[in-house]
Parts: structure tokens; C-alpha cells; sequence
């Protein structure tokens, strides 16, 4: 028996008059093509069609996604400052982890005005419950880490779990490294894109099982290589050369990257070679009837990025990893997540839409951010162990499921039922977040979606304000680290003048530096990370033709490398036959 038997009856007859056909994007303008498919998803949910194109739709609910932006905060009650990557013009408090994680915002709760948008309501009430500063669901030791999966002695880390580590985001298994995206198990390297089984090396991407090299560009199972693109069971490779190993270690020995002169000359020279390399039409390993690019060991996922370990039955969804997921939609952060839609941070959780970073066996939420073990909420914000909440207000389930259907009534009616709430709820930086960084979106379409308009700096998101005259020019870093200038640098503030924030160096991070033989980044750590994902492919696909057979086919697009030389998977491989 219907528990909104009102709602039920007004959008199954929405339903039963959408039919397959060309639709337009009411944000954008852009057509798209809606099909059975993407109805029958719309039925298993019983919301209405989106209004929405559907990779407007992954934009928008990625302004909602954390990226690498860390901010200064304030506590609410005392002012102490606090790292966060909620940023302070958002008008949203936060608390420290230990102390949010104790608490229950039930007495927060707010009374239902069906005559009025509902988003303005859930608005409001978001910027009167405060969000944990970091999100550390496994608290981490001895570091600075946000969503952290275990993380000791680490410092600027998010979603990862790492050992002595700087500068990473989506890191497993990670020892004694520094700027990392979308890796595993790596141990003692540095500046490295998604890849695995990696130890003692600098500048890779799409590396599995390689030791003891440098720039390199999809390798496997190689070691002893410096420059090298497409290989496969290489030693002694210079610049895609075959050497003797007493040739390669002269050849390598000549070139010290503790120079930062020489570093950026090589990096330079690596991004001209894997400009020039041939590209895989995807790098999806293991997959069945998936489409989509970096899906490992998937069946029946369809345009999706970064979904690992065995999910199944996906469509639009981005960062599916850790425990399997599968019958999810439209979603973004998910883990042993099921039967959920349209949301970001679904941990643990079935039967739910709309809702941000919910976790911890919650059922059948709504509209809902930062609750757990929670079942039958809609439009609450840091609950525990509740039922039948609406606005942080407990009711009866009687009354629950009445006020429910109609303010579903209400919210359909209106036109807000069937879509995320407008980005200038979201917690994020626009240029930072998920939508830009991984979808590619533009500051244009910023404005579209009503993303908030706030600078980095505004309202101390920086820090304490410093005398301009102390902040140091990034000329005067020495262009070599020694036992002379290592100590003097800690602690400095300098200004990266292209990305306009300042930045300094943690004296442990430039030990490493100098462990690694390499010489230190001038860019302030965002734009570290933001470059590191510039050399991966977006979550955006486009048609393609096989520059060697010419048969069609869907490639993902790469910010960094627009011009590339692609091939289909059947002429990639006979490549690497006869060249890897």
C-alpha cells in the first residue's frame, strides 16, 4: 500500500504521458535524446523527467563535490580557527571533527510552510546546523586529512589512506609520497596519476607495476626506465630508447631533477611525449557491457568515471569505489551503495534521493546532508539514528508519511521535486569542485547554475591576513635544496601569482623533496592537484574516430592533451604487440 498515495497518483501520471524523444535542457539549452532507459529510471524512482540534460545533471550535482580546496574556518561559538574544506562565505558553520561527531541537531528542527519553496527552507536550515570540518570517518593519526580512509603522519590528504604522505587525493595503500590522484598501493614515489603497484618512481600516469622510473606514460610492469610511453616488460628505457644497463645508469645519472631549472625541463619535455604517444580508447580494465572511462572490473555500467571492485547495474556515476555498488543513478561518491539516486555520498545506503554525504545503513532519505543510521528522513541535516524527520523536526510515522506526500504534492506542483538543489546551496568553491575540476564545466555555466560568487580569500578563507611585504617572491626559492636553504624555507609564505593564494612549505614535506632528489613545486597545492587531474581524462565523452581504422568510437576528453592520437582497443592492442 502507497504510503503517498497523492504524490504516487500525480507523478505516475506524469510518467504514463513521457514518451522517448528529443528533450532541451531548461539551464542550457542544449538537446538531448531521452530514451526508454532513462524513463524507466525515472519509474524505479517515481520522480518525474528531469529538466535537466543529463551531463548537466553530473555538473551539477558535482559543484556539491570535495576536490582539494582547504579552507580556514571558524568554530561558531568560540571563533578558534579551523582547517575545513568548507568555505567560510558559504554561511555554513562547522565544528571539529570530534566534537561534530558527538552531536545531534534534532533540537534544530523547523515547521513545514507547503506554500513556500521548500529549497529556500532547506536553505535556511542548512546554515543553522553546522558540517563537521574535515569528515573523517576513520580518525586519522598525526595528520591534516579530510574523508579519511586511515590516514598517519600525513598532511594535506583527502579520501585517502596513506603513511607519511603530502598532497594526495584518492589514495590507497600510500607510504612515504606526495601529489597523488586515483592511485593504489603506492610506496616512495611522487607526482603520480592514476596508476598502481608503483614504488621509488616520479611522473607517471596510467602506471601499473613499475619500480625505479621516471615519466612515464602507460607502462606496465616496468622498471629501470626513464621516458617512456606504451611499454610493456621494459628495462633500461631512455626516452623510449633501448640502453645497456651500464648506458642508461650514465645516461640517468646526468640528469639531477633536484634543479628546478632541469625539473621543468623534463617535465616539459615529458608532456611533448605523451602528447605524441598513442592513446588507449579508454583505460577500463576488465569490464562487461560498460561504458565510460577508468571503470575496473565492472558489469552493466554505462557513462560512468571511476567506478572500481566489482559494482554493476550503474548509469551516471562517478567515484564508485571501496565496497561494490550496484542499481544506482545519477550519483557521485558512492561505496556499497543500492537503489539511490541523484545525490553525492552515498555510504552504506539504499533507497534514497537527492541527498548529500548520508551514510551508515540509512533507508529511504530525501533531500537530506550529513545524517546517519537514519530511515524515512526528508530535508534533515546531521542526524543520528532517527525516523520520520522532516526539517529536523520529529513526527509520528502517521504523521510523517502525510506531510510527506504533501509536501511532495507541494514540491511537484512548483517544479522543484525531481532535481538537486540550486548550487549556491553546495559547500564548495565553484572553480574547485567536483563540476569543474572532473566534468569540465565552465565559469558560463557557473552563472546558469547559480553557483554562490565568492573569491578564495573572502572572509579569511586564507588565514590571518599577513603584511604583503612578508610574503616572499617564488624567485627567491633556491633553485636546489641543501643543508644551507632547507631550514629557512619552512614555514615562509609565498604567493603562487597565476592560481592569486598563497602557499609555504612544511619543513617534513621539504625532507622529502630532498629524500626524493627532487626539486620542489612553486604552485600553490590546489593547483598541484587541479594540474595532476589535468593530465587525466575528463568524465566528459565525445565521438571519436580510431586514427587508424576509422571506426567510431566514445573518448573521453582530456584538458591537456586535446590533439591526441587514439586508437580503438583492438588497433591499440596490435600496437603495443608490435611496439610495447
Amino acid at each position: 500500500m502507497s504510503k503517498t498515495p497523492n504524490y504516487d497518483a500525480k507523478v505516475k501520471a506524469i510518467l504514463d504521458a513521457t514518451k522517448p524523444g528529443e528533450k532541451t535542457c531548461q539551464l542550457t539549452g542544449d538537446n538531448w535524446y531521452m530514451d526508454e532507459n532513462e524513463i524507466e529510471i525515472y519509474r524505479k524512482y517515481k520522480v518525474p523527467p528531469s529538466k535537466y540534460a543529463p551531463l548537466i545533471r553530473m555538473k551539477l550535482i558535482h559543484g556539491y563535490f570535495v576536490m582539494f580546496d582547504m579552507w580556514y574556518n571558524k568554530h561558531p561559538q568560540t571563533g578558534e580557527p579551523i582547517i575545513s574544506c568548507t568555505h567560510p562565505s558559504t554561511g555554513i558553520n562547522v565544528l571539529p571533527d570530534k566534537e561534530w561527531f558527538t552531536k545531534d541537531f534534532i533540537d534544530r528542527g523547523r515547521d513545514i510552510d507547503l506554500e513556500s519553496s521548500f529549497f529556500d527552507q532547506i536553505y535556511k536550515l542548512s546554515r543553522q546546523v553546522p558540517l563537521a570540518a574535515c569528515y573523517n570517518y576513520i580518525p586519522p593519526e598525526n595528520s591534516l586529512a579530510f574523508i579519511s580512509l586511515g590516514d598517519k603522519d600525513s598532511f594535506f590528504v583527502l579520501a585517502c589512506k596513506s603513511k607519511r604522505c603530502y598532497y594526495c587525493m584518492n589514495g590507497y595503500d600510500i607510504e612515504n609520497s606526495a601529489e597523488l590522484a586515483l592511485v593504489y598501493n603506492v610506496q616512495s614515489s611522487y607526482n603520480i596519476v592514476h596508476s598502481e603497484r608503483i614504488h621509488n618512481c616520479k611522473f607517471v600516469r596510467e602506471g601499473h607495476d613499475c619500480l625505479n622510473s621516471s615519466f612515464l606514460f602507460d607502462c606496465r610492469n616496468c622498471e629501470y626506465c626513464f621516458g617512456a610511453t606504451n611499454k610493456r616488460n621494459r628495462k633500461y628505457l631512455f626516452w623510449n630508447e633501448q640502453l645497456s644497463k651500464d648506458e642508461w645508469e650514465h645516461r640517468v645519472a646526468e640528469v639531477d631533477l633536484s634543479f628546478y631549472k632541469i625539473r621543468r625541463h623534463w617535465e616539459e619535455k615529458f608532456r611533448e611525449l605523451v602528447a605524441s604517444s598513442i592513446w588507449p580508447e579508454n583505460f577500463n580494465l576488465q569490464t562487461e557491457n560498460s561504458t565510460g572511462e577508468y571503470l575496473t572490473r565492472t558489469t552493466n555500467v554505462y557513462n560512468s568515471y571511476y567506478v572500481i571492485n566489482g559494482c554493476r547495474d550503474l548509469d551516471h556515476i562517478s567515484y564508485a569505489f571501496s565496497s561494490p555498488s550496484h542499481d544506482c543513478h545519477y550519483a557521485a561518491g558512492i561505496f556499497g551503495a543500492c537503489d539511490n539516486y541523484y545525490g553525492v555520498g552515498y555510504g552504506n545506503t539504499s533507497g534514497s534521493k537527492f541527498c548529500l554525504s548520508i551514510l551508515s545503513s540509512c533507508l529511504n532519505m530525501e533531500f537530506c546532508n550529513s545524517c546517519f543510521e537514519c530511515e524515512n528522513c526528508f530535508g534533515c541535516f546531521g542526524l543520528r539514528h532517527k525516523k520520520f524527520c522532516i526539517l529536523n523536526k520529529q513526527y509520528t510515522e502517521d504523521e510523517y508519511w502525510q506531510k510527506v506526500d504533501q509536501l511532495k504534492c507541494a514540491m511537484l506542483d512548483r517544479g522543484e521535486y525531481g532535481d538537486f538543489p540550486p548550487m549556491y546551496h553546495s559547500t564548495q568553491y565553484w572553480s574547485g569542485s567536483g563540476a569543474s575540476i572532473i566534468y569540465g564545466a565552465t565559469q558560463e555555466e557557473c552563472q546558469k547554475f547559480g553557483c554562490a560568487n565568492f573569491a578564495p580569500g573572502d572572509d579569511g578563507a586564507e588565514g590571518p591576513e599577513i603584511d604583503l611585504s612578508k610574503i616572499e617572491l617564488i624567485q627567491t626559492i633556491p633553485d636546489r635544496l641543501d643543508e644551507t636553504n632547507i631550514g629557512s624555507l619552512s614555514g615562509k609564505p609565498f604567493r603562487d601569482e597565476i592560481f592569486n593564494r598563497r602557499f609555504g612549505y612544511l619543513k617534513s614535506e621539504l625532507a622529502f623533496y630532498q629524500k626524493m632528489k627532487i626539486a620542489p613545486p612553486r604552485q600553490h597545492p590546489t593547483r598541484r592537484i587541479q594540474e595532476l587531474y589535468a593530465e587525466m581524462n575528463l568524465a566528459v565523452c565525445e565521438e571519436q574516430y580510431c586514427q587508424k581504422c576509422k571506426k567510431e568510437i566514445m573518448v573521453a576528453k582530456n584538458k591537456n592533451y586535446t590533439e591526441r592520437i587514439v586508437y580503438c582497443r583492438d588497433c591499440y592492442f596490435q600496437f603495443l604487440e608490435q611496439n610495447g
